[in-house]
């Protein structure tokens, strides 16, 4: 018997780190988020004496989209039955967790889950899911603006361990940025729900200002120096997803076939994933 999942990516919108628990518990988290039609594939065969688990990711690791915890989900999938979908993006948490790994919880909820999604964390580190549903010609225009930029891969787990000190220790700077981040995560979700993508495009860039300000290696010469071509050759908005250092950067533009060709075409497409995580046998 062979048994098969498969489980997307994620961009992050913003709110990143927040769903870590040093930090919800002391200041509740916001992350806006969406899975996207890049994958974790595995699969799963039951041969006479023994059992052959394989997976592996469309995109590289480091690419700060949450492929180490979607691939927990997988492996999860694959072996376990959950009659809840919110307990297999705990239980991912968990085995990340458990294996040191500095992370929070987005990753492995946008995998099992699909869409887009408003996560609160609480302070007890439970999660509250709010599914964004938006107006077919909002959705149209804001998947028609999005696309990534691979800049190599990134060290997040690293860069994630130091934010997190400063946090524990009562760094003001980055108590203060983090509580900034929350505030700029809800207002990006409003202005996503009510389809005024010009606010949310502003809320984008607040966020990875706000970013910057947590770490010196957050961004990179190379990473800037991207940004600055892509904004003066029409992007709207721009931030590096998951911890920074490396990895995509998330662009937003209304010209965004043409910008493409100004990257020679060596930029990533991305669609919205509705699905999530699906399981089968053959």
């Amino acid at each position: 018997m062979k048994i098969f999942a498969r489980a997307p990516v994620r961009i992050d919108f913003g709110g990143g780190s927040t769903d870590m628990h040093a930090i919800s518990k002391k200041l509740k988290g916001y992350v806006l988020n969406a899975a996207i039609d890049s994958y974790v594939n595995g699969s799963l065969i039951k041969l006479p004496n023994k059992t052959k688990l394989e997976y592996h990711s469309e995109i590289p690791t480091g690419s700060g989209l949450g492929t180490s915890g979607v691939m927990n989900v997988v492996w999860l999938a694959l072996t376990t039955r959950f009659d809840d979908a919110y307990d297999l993006p705990e239980w991912a948490y968990k085995i990340e967790n458990a294996t040191e790994v500095v992370g929070g919880k987005q990753d492995q909820y946008a995998a099992a889950l699909g869409g887009i999604n408003f996560l609160k964390f609480d302070n007890d580190n439970r999660v509250k899911v709010e599914k964004i549903k938006l107006k077919p010609n909002v959705k149209k225009k804001l998947e028609g603006g999005l696309f990534l930029d691979y800049t190599g891969p990134r060290m997040g787990s690293d860069i994630n361990q130091v934010i997190l000190k400063n946090f524990v220790r009562g760094n003001k700077k980055t108590v203060d940025a983090f509580k900034k981040i929350n505030e700029n995560t809800k207002k990006m979700k409003t202005s996503l729900v009510k389809g005024d993508l010009d606010a949310f495009a502003n809320a984008l860039n607040t966020e990875w200002m706000l970013r910057k300000k947590l770490h010196p290696r957050i961004t990179t010469k190379k990473i800037e120096e991207r940004i600055k071509f892509a904004m003066d050759n029409g992007a709207s908005a721009a931030k590096v997803c998951g911890a920074g250092g490396g990895g995509c950067i998330l662009f937003y533009a209304e010209n965004k076939k043409a910008l493409m060709k100004k990257f020679n075409n060596k930029l990533i497409d991305i669609k919205f994933d509705f699905n999530g995580l699906k399981v089968w046998k053959r």
